[in-house]
């Protein structure tokens, strides 16, 4: 028997092919079994949909081809052809959509291209390597959206629209920059991070998105994509065909292009606040971009007393591969903190193993931050394993509060948590701030193999280092035996997941304080994150908590709800 989801694709293709189509739009695509998902369908598709459908030729212009839309499969950018054949044809193309045409394109990886060739003068696009948890319709009357809303899965305008098993949000590599564009999917409720976008040229529109529903069978013709984003793929491909039709007769929606989302100012440092600042992943850093890496440090150890910064924690995966030179790059770029602000590290699943794939718990860290490096620091309280840093508490005062920082190894075993327990229960009077690298996902919820299991990826119970003695322990699982069960936790950090990269969760405990627990990580954006880093500024009023986030080799601060908000410190009841 064929598995369940490629039935449902062959009933819905049946009753697609039998229903009488809007027109029969002539369409050339491109696609191919890329490496990251080697699976395809847009040809299949299109041809179920009503459209006569061809491979596009690579030695003919677009102008000398009678077509109605030329479609570009997910990650066709990758293909060996593909480059030469945009450099060539580039300006042809946008010649095809402004005499009537349809250009389409799905997703494609921001490293191979990060902004279209075949734009033309006047609209801007650009890519980004961020895949967010959602979709949100921005025009829910739009032709190619309103097929898609009986998908969503949340409730309220805009609406949101999910995908079973899809834990990206059934979209990759969306845009975090365009001009000239209407925006009908995007990745936030207020327009941010487009996800489907139209932009008239001429007669004829650009189409371009960040979803992949053209990529639903493997390359023998098997369906390779849950059941409901299969009928998704169906009903914007069959959507698809109207569309096209629609701007071939002149009768498709006018394009009234969305402004820009004017992200606020960077919030100001004030007066009297100290600051803790958050180091999440640099192992990009330490393999490729060494100097962003010190520019952080750098700009840290140059703002300590401005900005008054008491600690620096590090999130972990401060190396790649686990390997000599990165390890050097790491050290030579927080060894700019000695002497002049205290730091800790939580080592993550990279910092591990062979090549860093956490197969063991082997480690080059404490070769490169040797305890002599923390031992003779007032704000180091003790270390699990003597002579280790890999799981270490730290204590200090600011703002007139005592503060602990508890440093917890990837994926802590059951033997670390006893130890972090009766660390804090001996420091009922310190405010507790947890790092470790693997806590909240990018949905922002907690990491939970007995829930989720396989479907939230990178959870430490799915790699080598959770078969070792003491195993692993996933977020929930922290929560459970260490978190919740103390009055005076304030905040846990974590990095690792991709995604976006960032989330956020507040829980109260039953004893009446609120735990605010956050994942940040910028690893996937350009050059390993830009030199991006949180900036947690606990301001004199001793309760609220102004989070931030700066880059010192931009220069920039990111000002989005899920990168500047405030948090509240609260006590036991």
């Amino acid at each position: 028997m064929r598995p369940t989801a490629a039935r449902l694709l062959t009933v819905t293709l049946l009753l697609l092919a039998v229903q009488p189509a809007v027109a029969a739009p002539k369409a050339y695509f491109l696609e191919m079994s890329d490496k990251w998902t080697s699976q395809v369908g847009l040809g299949h598709l299109l041809s179920a949909a009503g459209f006569e459908a061809e491979a596009l030729p690579f030695d003919k212009s677009p102008a000398d081809l009678e077509a109605d839309l030329i479609a570009l499969g997910s990650f066709v950018s990758e293909h060996p052809q593909y480059d030469a054949y945009v450099e060539k044809h580039g300006a042809a193309l946008a010649e095809f959509v402004e005499q009537g045409g349809v250009l389409l394109q799905f997703t494609q990886a921001d490293q191979t291209e990060g902004s279209p060739a075949f734009l033309p003068d006047g609209l801007k696009l650009r890519r980004c390597d961020t895949d967010p948890k959602a979709l949100y319709a921005m025009a829910s009357e739009h032709p190619l959206v309103e097929p898609l809303l009986r998908f969503r899965r949340g409730a309220g305008e805009p609406a949101e629209l999910r995908f079973s098993s899809h834990h990206r949000g059934g979209n990759w590599e969306v845009f975090d920059e365009q001009k000239g564009f209407r925006v009908l999917l995007a990745s936030s409720e207020d327009g941010r991070l487009p996800a489907l976008v139209e932009a008239s040229h001429g007669k004829g529109r650009f189409v371009l998105t960040s979803t992949y529903f053209d990529k639903l069978l493997t390359p023998e013709g098997e369906a390779a994509a849950p059941a409901d984003y299969l009928q998704a793929g169906t009903a914007f491909t069959r959507a698809l065909a109207g569309y096209v039709a629609q701007v071939k007769t002149g009768k498709a929606p006018q394009v009234v292009a969305t402004a820009p989302v004017k992200d606020p100012e960077p919030a100001p440092f004030v007066e009297g606040s100290w600051t803790l600042a958050v180091l999440p992943d640099t192992q990009v850093y330490s393999m490729r971009y060494p100097q962003h890496f010190k520019a952080q440090t750098k700009w840290l150890a140059e703002n300590a007393e401005k900005h008054n910064v008491k600690y620096v924690v590090h999130l972990g995966d401060i190396v790649n591969n686990n390997n000599a030179p990165q390890w050097e790059n790491a050290r030579d770029a927080m060894k700019t903190l000695n002497g002049v602000v205290p730091y800790s590290l939580s080592p993550g699943n990279h910092d591990y193993g062979p090549g860093g794939n956490a197969a063991t718990r082997d480690t080059l860290l404490n070769e490169y931050f040797p305890m002599e490096w923390f031992a003779d620091r007032p704000t180091l309280g003790g270390v699990m394993e003597e002579g280790k840093i890999d799981n270490s508490y730290h204590t200090f005062e600011a703002g007139g509060q005592k503060w602990l920082v508890l440093a917890l190894e990837w994926g802590p075993r059951d033997q670390t948590v006893e130890w972090a327990n009766q660390v804090v229960a001996r420091k009922r009077d310190h405010h507790v701030i947890m790092t470790t690298h693997a806590y909240v996902y990018f949905d922002s919820t907690r990491y939970d193999w007995k829930k989720y299991g396989k479907q939230q990826s990178w959870n430490p119970h799915g790699y080598g280092t959770a078969s070792k003695p003491g195993g692993v322990n996933d977020g929930q699982e922290l929560w459970e035996k260490l978190v919740s069960r103390h009055p005076n936790f304030f905040c846990t950090l974590n990095g690792h997941v991709l995604g976006d990269g960032l989330g956020k969760l507040s829980s109260k405990t039953r004893h009446g304080n609120v735990v605010h627990q956050m994942l940040v990580n910028y690893q996937m954006k350009r050059e390993g994150g830009e030199g991006f880093m949180r900036l947690m500024e606990f301001l004199p009023d001793g309760k609220t908590v102004q989070v931030k986030a700066y880059s010192p080799v931009l220069d920039e601060y990111k000002t989005d709800p899920q990168n500047q908000f405030t948090l509240e410190l609260t006590k036991a009841k």
